[in-house]
């Protein structure tokens, strides 16, 4: 008998937590296409990745030019817009026209 209630204050105990969960999540933030939050999280993570790219002798000159410029990109749309997600949409999807070196690029050999 007493093992049946340990049993069963075990079970309640651990089921207790994801109950809190739920509920929590139904009141947490609402997910939609254009959350900033969530896009400032994947922003950073895309801004961070383009960094190493970007930083890495290992990579090309031609590969490094182009995360310089897709961080670049994102910056002035972050600038004109205050989106995270405006600009995380320009750092995925932005290709320069040309990898021509232009005033204010780092100088790769």
């Amino acid at each position: 008998m007493r093992y049946l209630f340990v049993k069963a204050l075990v079970i309640g105990l651990l089921a207790t937590p994801t109950v809190f969960a739920e509920e929590q999540e139904s009141f947490g933030e609402v997910v939609t296409e254009k959350n900033e939050s969530i896009c400032k999280k994947k922003f950073t993570q895309e801004l961070f990745t383009q960094q190493r790219i970007f930083s890495s002798t290992r990579n090309g000159a031609d590969n490094r030019r182009i995360a310089e410029r897709k961080i670049e990109a994102a910056r002035e749309k972050y600038n004109l817009t205050a989106s995270y997600c405006d600009a995380y949409n320009e750092l995925k999807s932005f290709n320069p026209e040309n990898l021509d070196r232009k005033p204010g690029d780092a100088q790769f050999n």
